[in-house]
């Protein structure tokens, strides 16, 4: 008699099925990734306006109480301090990823014009702490802004729409030691633009004023979010990588025009930035 041994069962894993249950591991992890990126994004922005909409509240009372120049002293603490707070937390929250290079000379600034160029909504908060006694020359309709029109009236900033009036103003905030910061751009860079857009001459009327240096510097930032043509709820590729440099420090020509002066700074900046489809980085 012939007796037949049965073979083993052997349970075998195959290659294919280990990689589909990795894909799908990946995949959910993956959208579970970005739903909490996204979280984090609407989370940042309502922090965002609920910190520019309780200065807008707070600062009437401030100035009722405390009077006008003492409010302003408060407003010139109060601001950079919350702009630290909300740079912290884009940090915390792995929003954003803010590199300064090179900016120490920025804290030790009095009497000077600093003059980035302006891809993102972010960037006057990301200077203006690292700029002692900084004051912004802003758009004329942000000041009705409810979310940022109290933040300008608290600290004294600069609106744009009162022609020889704003030049006296900012000649008067350099020759008391204050730093004006000035977008060059007036607004943000489109996304079509050489590197930065045509530069306005207003920044350089003042240097040709007064004599004040300006120090350029260059913002380099990944990605489109919080540029001209996005929207704040927008899906933003997290953590939005930026570096902030310091470019050369410029004085007016004797003879130089305003006009001519602007040129010059544009015809610079121009040279060492591109506007690129992943964002406005630094010529190399």
């Amino acid at each position: 008699m012939f007796q037949i041994t049965p073979m083993p069962i052997v349970n075998v894993e195959t290659p294919a099925r280990d990689e589909l249950t990795a894909s799908l591991g990946a995949r959910a992890a993956l959208r579970w990734r970005d739903a909490w990126n996204y979280v984090l994004q609407i989370v940042s922005v309502g922090l965002f306006f609920l910190i520019g909409f309780s200065i807008s509240v707070a600062a009437p009372v401030l100035r009722l109480t405390l009077g006008r120049s003492r409010s302003l002293q408060a407003g010139r603490r109060i601001l950079p301090a919350l702009y630290k707070f909300f740079t912290r937390w884009l940090h915390w929250s792995g929003m954003f990823r803010v590199r300064f290079e090179n900016c120490d000379a920025l804290r030790h600034l009095s009497g000077a014009i600093v003059a980035p160029n302006h891809p993102g909504i972010l960037d006057a908060i990301f200077l203006m702490t690292m700029v002692p006694r900084s004051v912004c020359i802003m758009r004329a309709g942000l000041k009705y802004n409810p979310c940022l029109g109290g933040a300008a009236w608290l600290a004294g900033y600069i609106t744009n729409d009162r022609g020889s009036g704003v030049i006296r103003q900012c000649q008067a905030k350099l020759a008391a030691g204050d730093n004006l910061l000035i977008f060059p751009e007036g607004t943000r860079t489109r996304a079509d633009a050489r590197g930065v857009n045509t530069f306005k001459s207003g920044f350089a009327l003042t240097a040709v004023l007064t004599g004040a240096p300006i120090q350029t510097v260059f913002i380099e930032r990944g990605g489109v979010y919080l540029g001209k043509e996005t929207s704040l709820v927008a899906v933003a590729r997290i953590p939005v990588e930026m570096t902030i440099r310091l470019g050369e420090v410029f004085y007016a020509r004797p003879g130089e025009s305003a006009k001519e002066l602007s040129t010059r700074l544009e015809t610079y900046f121009r040279a060492r930035l591109a506007n690129t489809d992943d964002g406005v980085r630094l010529r190399h």
